[in-house]
């Protein structure tokens, strides 16, 4: 059986578009406080902090900008939004696994809030995300049309899924 493109687009672009839309909020909300978080992943000169502490949630909301491109009718969109979101999650995985290779103190402020410390769940989640980039990727140039009620049903579904997303380390918490 073959895989729902036309449904699998619109729901992994919700998902998507939601987990990074929450993203970027929570950390332009507060940067110094994402500034104060990336500090001990001593990655970048601490100079360098706060612009980079700006740009994450820059180029997130360009990733969000891109997906709702797509929402309106601009197809070519699609595909440039689950590229910015699969280069992004290459990029925060690399740097959770870093963290838990060399920094084990360091904690998420993946959604503009601390966290958790970075646990290989974090990996696993941004796996997933990325997974749904990929077939959106996939998907964006295969779909074929859509019913409206399942486009809603696919939208529905993804930013539901998006909002436990961004959720997971408080109800990890909640049942450890």
């Amino acid at each position: 059986m073959a895989l729902p493109w036309e449904y699998v687009v619109p729901g992994a672009a919700a998902l998507l578009a939601t987990v990074f839309a929450v993203s970027a909020f929570g950390k332009f909300r507060d940067p110094r406080a994402f500034a104060e978080a990336l500090e001990p992943l001593r990655l970048v000169p601490r100079r360098l902090l706060l612009p980079v502490a700006v740009g994450v949630p820059a180029a997130e909301t360009v990733v969000v900008a891109a997906f709702g491109g797509y929402a309106v009718g601009v197809e070519s969109a699609a595909g440039l939004a689950f590229a910015g979101a699969l280069a992004l999650l290459g990029v925060f995985t690399a740097v959770v696994v870093f963290s838990l290779r060399r920094r084990p103190s360091a904690r998420c402020h993946c959604f503009g809030r601390t966290g958790a410390a970075y646990a290989p769940r974090h990996v696993v989640r941004n796996a997933g995300l990325g997974a749904a980039a990929v077939l959106g990727v996939l998907g964006a140039a295969s779909a074929g049309v859509p019913e409206p009620a399942g486009v809603a049903v696919a939208v529905l579904a993804g930013a539901v899924a998006g909002v436990l997303v961004t959720a997971m380390d408080d109800v990890v918490e909640l049942f450890a």
